[in-house]
């Protein structure tokens, strides 16, 4: 089977491209895992079939192969696992919205402590220019401190800039999912609320900035409304040089 380099060449650029596409796309993250292990089990049995084919051949000019070529083999083909498991490791890290491309809170202290919701100063985002990536999402946290389950009736981001409003989605659990479509929320349990910016790829340092450097998260359950606003000292970790007080070079 002569050609069946060329097919081991070929599957290998397909897992590739299907590792890369999650960090420029994340909202194909999973489609890009399904196609890069599609990928792999098609290396593998192109490989497979490819050493029964020719395995007289092999077998006789294993007896040839010194220690040094046998090892050198060997590591080629733990290298390749190994690549493979952490390129379908970071794609699905990046569907789950986990990728460790996301910078950490700006802030741990509770932001809104009345009422049977509990929400957290924590600001999530994934991109923005510390990242050296477009802003893809951002995520609240918050949490049930009452003892009673609670209805979460609807939930946004507003920019104090323009009014613009991007309606928030919930975790559930492994899913992003609108509002209604989840039961009533427990007594204790964590929630976590995802903003999907709107432009597909994502908004560029200065489209979000433009808009979203001062927003207000609002959100609404079965007894009251939240109004929690975040201003650029919010955001400033996400966008280091770019937003609030900084150190200037004089001219």
């Amino acid at each position: 089977m002569r050609s069946g380099p060329i097919w081991v060449l070929l599957g290998f650029v397909v897992q590739v491209l299907a590792g890369v596409v999650p960090v420029k796309y994340p909202q194909y993250a999973l489609l890009s895992d399904l196609i890069f292990w599609a990928a792999t089990l098609f290396l593998v049995s192109i490989v497979a079939w490819w050493i029964w084919f020719n395995r007289h051949a092999l077998k006789a000019g294993a007896k040839r192969l010194t220690g040094l070529q046998w090892l050198l083999l060997v590591g080629l083909g733990g290298l390749w696992l190994f690549g493979s498991m952490a390129v379908a490791a970071g794609a699905w890290m990046v569907w789950n919205g986990s990728s460790s491309t996301t910078v950490g809170a700006a802030s741990i202290a509770p932001a809104a402590e009345d009422g049977p919701l509990r929400w957290f100063g924590n600001l999530e985002m994934f991109g923005g220019s510390a990242a050296g990536l477009n802003v893809h999402q951002l995520s609240f946290h918050g949490l049930n401190a009452s003892q009673r389950e609670v209805r979460l009736i609807s939930a946004a981001i507003r920019s104090a800039i323009d009014g613009s409003e991007i309606t928030l989605k919930v975790q559930a659990p492994d899913q992003l999912v609108a509002i209604d479509q989840i039961n009533l929320v427990p007594s204790g349990a964590p929630i976590k609320l995802t903003a999907v910016m709107p432009k597909q790829g994502g908004f560029t340092a200065d489209e979000f900035l433009a808009s979203w450097s001062r927003f207000n998260f609002i959100a609404r359950d079965d007894e009251r409304e939240y109004r929690i606003p975040f201003n650029e000292a919010a955001i400033a970790p996400f966008f280091p040089g770019r937003v609030g007080p900084r150190v200037t070079k004089k001219q």
